[in-house]
């Protein structure tokens, strides 16, 4: 197991963070939510960058580039892993679980009220969701966005801490390629005070604890990569549980991506 490969998804000082929405506003229709939103770089073959007044958000040459009335258009390759598998997308197919100590309760997917989030609610919640307690409405899993602490959109499946007892996905029949990209974050509103309990991610493979995230505030968008090129090529059951000392304010968010590598050398032979 080792950290990810960063990636960044700012813009250079002459092309200021808040054109991002406006770009997103603008190209929405040719933009999918988790090329908006990105909570990796799996799957993503291309960058693209728009600029006027000779602003560059990378240096190196483009393998793509034309002016159009003073907008320059340039694109470059970008040699990332194949995704064969997103866990957010398929969600819905998943099993959720309060677990306690004597019985776990198994949660509902509903059609339910939409709410759509905003300062100091948190991300929006989806209207299909999975339901594990109406009396406590935080306590959902479900697809939705995070604005992470750098304020960057994040794809990822909301999935509050209830407490020490675990909050468990499981999802079935998963193709395992080469890694497991994990990350997760908190809400920035949330996370930025940084005076609440830190929140542990457990993930399994097959009834084996392949590894853990602890996300204490300040750690923003933070992930971990697992290994699984040495796995049996059959579907694997993975499955991920929250917990937390006090849920207080725990508006935690994670994706996974089950990913191939495209590089030579960069995992097993087909």
């Amino acid at each position: 197991m080792r950290p990810p490969p960063s990636f960044a998804s700012g813009t250079s000082p002459r092309a200021p963070a808040w054109v991002d929405p406006i770009v997103r506003n603008q190209l929405g229709d040719l933009i999918s939510l988790r090329m908006a939103a990105p909570p990796d770089t799996a799957g993503i073959d291309r960058v693209w960058e728009l600029s006027i007044r000779d602003a560059r958000g990378r240096d190196e040459p483009a393998l793509l580039e034309q002016e159009f009335d003073g907008v320059r258009l340039r694109m470059w390759s970008l040699p990332g892993d194949e995704l064969i598998y997103d866990f957010v997308q398929e969600i819905s197919r998943a099993k959720v679980e309060l677990v306690g100590v004597d019985h776990s309760k198994a949660c509902s997917w509903v059609a339910a009220r939409q709410a759509p989030g905003g300062l100091e609610r948190g991300p929006m919640t989806p209207r299909e969701r999975f339901v594990c307690d109406p009396r406590r409405p935080w306590l959902w899993v479900g697809a939705t966005v995070l604005a992470d602490l750098a304020l960057q959109p994040r794809r990822c499946i909301w999935q509050h801490p209830a407490g020490p007892d675990p909050v468990r996905v499981t999802f079935t029949d998963v193709p395992l390629g080469d890694h497991l990209l994990i990350h997760g974050g908190i809400d920035y509103q949330a996370e930025r005070r940084r005076v609440h309990a830190p929140v542990t991610l457990r993930v399994w493979i097959n009834d084996q604890m392949a590894a853990e995230l602890v996300h204490e505030d300040g750690d923003g968008w933070s992930g971990l990569e697992i290994d699984t090129s040495e796995l049996p090529r059959e579907p694997a059951i993975v499955r991920f549980e929250t917990t937390a000392d006090d849920p207080s304010s725990r508006l935690f968010c994670w994706s996974a991506s089950s990913v191939r590598s495209r590089l030579p050398g960069g995992g097993r032979d087909e």
